[in-house]
């Protein structure tokens, strides 16, 4: 199972050093072999997590959360970015008429609270 604090932990530490981090890193940092069950999971997770830390970090963190192919790049696959701007609607954000510049927005708050974490 996915454990929530970890995955802050894990995202945090991600942000502090300025770089993306992949759905499985996610999974390794709760001790969970990625697989589809934990693929399945992931969403609602990520949803979670956001929910909890949106007041603390003033972003949505899983921004910086995506593919293994994309740690390079930051960019989410159109399945993934669909979903995080569903979850931008369920979190209040309302709807997200350029998800690619809401994306990229998040990532530099998201990078941002991780600085300023990284300083504390």
């Amino acid at each position: 199972m996915l454990d929530m604090d970890r995955s802050i932990g894990a995202i945090r530490a991600a942000a502090a050093e300025q770089r993306f981090i992949s759905y499985g890193q996610i999974a390794r940092a709760s001790d969970v072999p990625w697989s589809m069950s934990v693929r399945s999971q992931m969403r609602p997770h990520l949803e979670g997590v956001c929910g909890k830390m949106l007041q603390d970090a003033g972003a949505m963190v899983s921004a910086i959360v995506v593919n293994q192919d994309n740690l390079q790049t930051g960019t989410l696959d159109p399945q993934s970015l669909s979903g995080f701007a569903d979850c931008a609607r369920r979190l209040g954000f309302g709807i997200v008429e350029d998800r690619e510049a809401f994306l990229r927005e998040q990532q530099r708050l998201t990078f941002g609270w991780g600085a300023r974490t990284a300083s504390a």
